[in-house]
């Protein structure tokens, strides 16, 4: 697919050589990142001028008041164990205090670099310099990245992505290098591990890349090693957060036969034809969570069997296995969560399928190539306008799906800003009782925090008598009306 102009030479690392007649392809590499670069920004023009959703209220509030130097390595915001995502926030939130748009801005950043190591992480893998730069351009724009970049919580995901991408890279992209090879990709897995749990799919993943090319590598010895100080890594790591946290289970996250179907759910979601949907069909954007036990991810069983069969026929087995190996191994801790995963319910899910669709990508890449490598030209122009469809269908589609995180979090906003005026208008009142908030209480009660650290905020179910033990405060009780969600009417309670 996509042949290397005649003359220029392309290296595993991707740069241009110059060859006798003097032509040159040192600009490729810098051109694909400034395409991805502009990509991700169109794509994702729209967040910047978001306001906050969810857990980001718990985080910088936590950030801003709670934590410290001292303990910033075991402060838990969430149930999970995360504390470079701690570090970042801390650092934010120290220097550019509710500074909004710097923070959507570092997760746009994070999803590029996260599209320019696709791009490597494919040369290695196609051996082509432009299939590559097809699959980080797919990457960039997909729209089940959506819940990753638009979340500001979410950069868990885009930051241990790209340091797991960037720990396989250092081990796949030179030579034997030994010792300090072993040390640079440990430390980025331990460091991907500390951004979020779900890093510990890398070890899976490593393992099928040396199972595959170890002999192309040429690197076995440091993969050898590498596999065995990684695993050391994760042991360490899950004894750590056992200790941090006290379990590993919650009430909607825990082992169980729901992993098997979620898994392949996810699987399944990412072949979903979003972008011709967002395009011509906008209902087919739209999966209700199935009502069958097991289907239709049953079906995801015979994707990967097709996948096995087209990499059997194409002579192309190792990458199409592991794409779907990547795929799925991706998924499995992330799978834990109890509920449906092939489903648009939720509208932060995929984030969940990030790293996995790194392998989805990979798939998609190769089919491409089977049509642009054909001698039918029809095929050729099949193969442009199913990447053509991608980009745009995807923009479209992320496009739709910001605008309804945007009415979402500008409902938060008003909320908190009417809550706030509320107290603020009666002289003497530092407190406020709620009830049925747009977004649940503790969120609303962070997000509160954020700008009067000193009230006291409390939830009431009940009514107003309910509300009476918290008095003095002014009790704020909130109504649904369809999508309209109104204040009904206070009390000020002494």
């Amino acid at each position: 697919m996509f042949p290397v102009s005649a003359g220029i030479s392309i290296n595993i690392a991707g740069e241009g050589r110059v060859n006798d007649s003097g032509v040159s392809a040192w600009w490729l590499t810098p051109s694909v990142y400034l395409l991805l670069f502009v990509l991700c920004l169109i794509t994702y023009h729209g967040i910047s001028d978001n306001y906050l959703f969810n857990d980001d209220f718990s985080w910088m509030s936590r950030a801003r008041y709670d934590m410290t130097p001292s303990n910033l390595f075991t402060y838990r915001v969430v149930n999970f164990f995360r504390p470079l995502i701690n570090v970042t926030f801390y650092i934010f939130e120290h220097l550019a205090p509710g500074n909004l748009r710097l923070q959507y801005t570092f997760n746009i950043l994070l999803h590029f670099i996260c599209s320019a190591l696709v791009f490597h992480l494919f040369i290695h893998i196609l051996r082509d310099i432009r299939q590559a730069a097809v699959g980080a351009v797919l990457f960039a724009v997909s729209s089940i990245h959506t819940g990753a970049v638009f979340w500001i919580s979410a950069r868990t995901t885009l930051l241990s992505t790209a340091l797991l991408l960037g720990a396989i890279l250092v081990l796949i992209s030179g030579k034997e290098r030994g010792r300090l090879t072993v040390i640079s990709s440990t430390t980025l897995f331990a460091l991907a591990l500390l951004a979020k749990e779900t890093a510990i799919a890398g070890l899976p993943i490593l393992l099928f890349i040396f199972i595959f090319y170890r002999k192309d590598l040429k690197i076995t010895g440091t993969l050898r090693i590498s596999l065995m100080s990684w695993s050391i890594i994760s042991a360490l790591y899950l004894i750590a957060r056992k200790l941090v946290i006290g379990g590993f289970t919650q009430h909607n996250w825990g082992p169980g036969i729901h992993m098997l179907r979620n898994t392949a759910g996810g699987f399944l979601y990412q072949l979903w034809p979003w972008p011709f949907f967002s395009l011509f069909y906008h209902e087919g954007t739209m999966l209700r969570e199935p009502t069958h036990p097991v289907f239709p991810e049953l079906l995801a069983i015979g994707a990967v069997a097709f996948f096995w069969w087209l990499g059997r026929v194409t002579d192309r087995r190792r990458e199409y296995a592991l794409g779907s190996l990547w795929a799925l191994a991706a998924l499995v801790p992330a799978s834990a969560f109890r509920y449906r995963f092939f489903s648009t319910i939720s509208i932060t899910q995929n984030r969940y399928y990030y790293l996995s669709s790194v392998g989805m990508i990979l798939i998609f890449v190769l089919v491409l190539a089977l049509l642009w490598d054909s001698r039918k030209p029809v095929l050729k122009i099949a193969c442009i306008t199913v990447i053509c469809i991608f980009v745009a269908g995807s923009i479209v589609r992320v496009d739709k799906i910001e605008k309804i995180w945007s009415d979402f979090t500008e409902l938060y906003k008003r909320t908190i800003d009417f809550v706030i005026a509320a107290v603020e208008e009666k002289p003497g009142f530092t407190a406020a009782a709620l009830e049925n908030p747009p977004l649940a209480f503790p969120y609303a009660a962070d997000a509160i925090s954020l700008y009067r650290p000193d009230w006291k905020i409390s939830e009431v179910e009940g009514g107003l008598e309910q509300a009476q033990p918290f008095a003095p405060c002014i009790y704020i009780p909130f109504d649904y009306d369809g999508d309209k969600v109104e204040s009904g009417k206070m009390h000020v309670l002494r």
